[in-house]
C-alpha cells in the first residue's frame, strides 16, 4: 500500500517538473528516468499502471492532441517484467540506458527533432545530460526502496 503513496507522490511531482521544463522548451524526461528505474527497483506492474496514467495526463496538461507520452512511458517499463531481482550498480548499462530514454521519449517527435540544428543537438544534450542523471535516480529510487521497505529492492514484495 505504501508503494503505491510512493508512485503518487514521485508521479505528481515529477509530472509538475517535467511540464515546466516542457513549456519552457527543454525535453528531460523526468518521469521516463523514473518510472524506468522504479520498475526494477519497486514493481514492473505499479511502475506500467503509473506511466500510462502520468503519460496521459502529461498530454493533458501540454495540450498534445495525440497521447503519445502515454504511449512511450509503459514501454520503458516493459524490460523491468524480464528482469528478476535486480540491485543497481553503477555501471556502463545503467549509462546506456540513461542515453537511450530520451531517444525514445522524442521517438515520435524524431523528425523534426533530427531536421533541425537546434532539435538534433537539444536531443544529443538530452542523451548526455540523461547518462548522468539516471545512474543517479536509479540508485536514488533503489536505496530509498530499500530504505522504506518496498517493492522488489527492500521485501521482495513487489511493491504490496
Amino acid at each position: 500500500m505504501f508503494a503505491f503513496f510512493y508512485f503518487t507522490l514521485w508521479s505528481i511531482l515529477l509530472l509538475i517538473a517535467e511540464s515546466l521544463l516542457r513549456s519552457v522548451g527543454l525535453s528531460v524526461p523526468l518521469l521516463g528516468f523514473f518510472f524506468a528505474a522504479a520498475a526494477i527497483a519497486v514493481s514492473p506492474g505499479m511502475a506500467f499502471g503509473f506511466a500510462l496514467a502520468s503519460g496521459i495526463a502529461m498530454d493533458f496538461v501540454l495540450g498534445y492532441t495525440m497521447p503519445w507520452d502515454g504511449l512511450m512511458l509503459p514501454l520503458l517499463t516493459i524490460p523491468a517484467f524480464f528482469l528478476k531481482k535486480v540491485q543497481f550498480v553503477p555501471g556502463v548499462l545503467e549509462f546506456l540506458a540513461g542515453a537511450i530514454i530520451p531517444p525514445v521519449m522524442a521517438l515520435p517527435h524524431i523528425r523534426t527533432s533530427l531536421t533541425t540544428p537546434d532539435g538534433f543537438a537539444s536531443l544529443l544534450m538530452c542523451c548526455l545530460f540523461g547518462a548522468v542523471l539516471f545512474p543517479i535516480v536509479a540508485a536514488l529510487i533503489s536505496h530509498s526502496s530499500v530504505r522504506l521497505k518496498i517493492g522488489l529492492a527492500g521485501t521482495g514484495a513487489g511493491g504490496a
